[in-house]
This record gives structure tokens, C-alpha cells and sequence, in this order.
């Protein structure tokens, strides 16, 4: 009888996992268990008065990468900031930069994603109605973007403290286009295959897909040169990036003086990700120089020069520290 109850038991467990994953696309995790890991490290991160780079801060929960661990520690850092996000990109949340810090700090957030099911998923979590947490379902173009972000957000409470954008393409257009809201804190994610060099960026598509655009999964978003010009103009000051060398950090100019004492180095680091794509949709494995090929004949946009060019016009995209991070 014991063996038979304890095989049912396995049956059971292995068929929530199944429907977890397969289902609901749910991470094969415990949320609880996590959860009081990051709280924990972030009470240790609390001490970190001076850092050298964001790199000594990162942990992730939800994140993607070290992102939750470097946005609870910059939110730390700031006093009255905001309790309120917008994250553009987020597919079904599970995975997302938003995610702890609505938990931690009872942060209340919008939602954005182009994916009507993935926004379904998000409604069906039990976080939708614990939380003030608003999902909605939009393709976020350069025409829509402040009209919708109106209708959401008033216009006294366009302050906000987090802006979170990974929307895998047209990044560098929405984000210069963003005026109906005001965040503190704003991560963005970045192309390391444009390099170090140049201000660089995909080419405005309305309706940008980006594995259609390309096989090799490649083609989107701007270098981070761009990225901090374009925040520069906007009144942000930029500190760095974290270590996967995908998402760039800013914070508003009015703070960075307490920044600039407590980050030794404003580090950039080159992405070491590997998901390159082949004509068949397998993973090729290549490293940032050997995927540089796969769309140097593509056409990208230079904001110094003002001109469409092709990647393989430029002799070089890196620095020497770049080259060898």
C-alpha cells in the first residue's frame, strides 16, 4: 500500500511539472524559496556603499541576468523614489525586471507586451490580483507609444520610478519618442554586436519582428554608444551595464553625483550571450565576432554621420577593451 501511495505521489508531482512547463510556461521553480534568497541578498547589497561596477550587486530572481540585483540596489540609493514601473516587454512575466521589486517593495507596475497570449498568462498568475499590476496587450510603435502611455498614466503622476524597455528591435526609436512619462530609473536593453564605437541602431520598422528580419536572430536594437547619447539629451546619466553585457542602466543627471561616489568605474560590458541562429533555426554557437557576419550586409542607421550604412562599411566596431573583456 505505501508503494503504491508513494508512486501516485509521483505521478502527481511529475504531472504538475508537466503542466507547469508545458502549460502554463511556468519556470520549474519555487517562487517562495527565491524570493527570501534575493530578499536576503539584498539586505547584504544594502551595505555596499561603494561598488566598482554595478557587476558587485547583481543576483536574479526573475530577471533575465543580475538585473534584479543592480535595480534593488540603485532603488536603494534614492530616496522617495517612486513606487511605480512601466515595463515594455515582458512576454509572460515570469521572466522579466520588474517582477522581485513588485514583490519586495510593493511596487505597483504596468505591464506592456505585443503578445496577446502572453498577457493572457500574465492575468492568469496569481501576482495579477495581489498586486496593482496592469497587463495590456500592444505591438508599442513610435505612433502609439505616449498616447497609450496617457491613457494609463495621468499627467500629474507621469513621475515614475522605473522604465524598463526590451522589446528585441525598435528600442533606441521608442525610447527617444517616450515624453508622457518621467522615470528616475530607466535599463534598456542593447546590441553588442554594433559594438562600442559608433552610435548605431537597427533601422524604424512600424512593425518590427525581429526574427522575421532575419534568420540569425541578430538584427535589433542600438549599440550602447547610441543608447547613452540619446540619454544624455534626455537628462539621464548613465552607470553602467550589467556583466551579460545586455541591458545599459541610467539614472536621472540630479543624481549623479551620489552615483559618481559610490560607482568606481562606469563599466560596459560586451555580451558573451551565444544565440545566434543558423538558416535551419539551431543555435551556432558563435561568438560576438563571428556573428558580426552573419548581418554585416544589413542596413543600420549612424546618428553622427545621419546617413543609413551598411555594418560592413565600418573598419572596425570595438575598442581594445572591448576586444578583450
Amino acid at each position: 500500500v505505501t508503494i503504491k501511495m508513494n508512486f501516485f505521489k509521483l505521478l502527481k508531482e511529475i504531472y504538475k511539472r508537466l503542466l507547469n512547463r508545458f502549460l502554463f510556461k511556468r519556470p520549474d521553480f519555487s517562487e517562495n524559496r527565491i524570493f527570501l534568497q534575493g530578499k536576503i541578498i539584498i539586505e547584504k547589497n544594502k551595505d555596499k556603499n561603494k561598488i566598482d561596477n554595478l557587476k558587485d550587486v547583481e543576483f536574479s530572481v526573475f530577471s533575465q541576468f543580475g538585473d534584479d540585483g543592480i535595480i534593488s540596489w540603485v532603488v536603494n540609493q534614492i530616496p522617495n523614489i517612486k513606487k511605480k514601473f512601466v515595463e515594455i516587454g515582458t512576454q509572460d512575466y515570469w521572466e522579466s525586471n520588474t517582477r522581485f521589486l513588485l514583490k519586495s517593495e510593493n511596487w505597483s507596475g504596468i505591464l506592456v507586451d505585443s503578445s496577446e497570449k502572453d498577457i493572457r498568462k500574465i492575468k492568469q498568475q496569481r501576482i495579477y490580483w495581489q498586486h496593482n499590476l496592469k497587463a495590456y496587450q500592444l505591438m508599442v510603435t513610435k505612433e502609439n507609444i505616449n498616447q497609450f502611455l496617457t491613457d494609463q498614466i495621468s499627467a500629474k503622476d507621469k513621475d515614475i520610478g522605473l522604465l524598463s524597455i526590451d522589446i528585441d528591435g525598435n528600442d533606441y526609436w521608442i525610447l527617444e519618442e517616450i515624453n508622457s512619462i518621467d522615470p528616475t530609473i530607466v535599463v534598456c536593453e542593447f546590441n553588442s554586436i554594433f559594438g562600442d564605437i559608433h552610435k548605431i541602431s537597427v533601422l524604424y520598422e512600424k512593425n518590427f519582428v525581429r526574427n522575421n528580419l532575419h534568420y540569425s536572430n541578430l538584427y535589433f536594437g542600438a549599440s550602447i554608444k547610441a543608447l547613452i547619447s540619446l540619454m544624455e539629451k534626455k537628462g539621464y546619466f548613465y552607470i553602467g551595464t550589467n556583466s551579460s553585457g545586455i541591458n545599459a542602466f541610467f539614472i536621472k543627471e540630479h543624481l549623479s553625483a551620489n552615483f559618481k561616489t559610490k560607482i568606481q568605474e562606469i563599466k560596459t560590458f560586451p555580451s558573451k550571450v551565444r544565440e545566434c541562429l543558423d538558416k535551419d533555426g539551431k543555435l551556432t554557437y558563435e561568438n560576438i565576432f563571428e556573428r558580426k557576419k552573419r548581418i554585416e550586409n544589413l542596413k543600420i542607421y549612424d546618428f553622427d554621420e545621419k546617413k543609413v550604412k551598411l555594418l560592413n562599411e565600418y573598419k572596425t566596431l570595438y575598442t581594445n577593451n572591448w576586444v578583450e573583456s
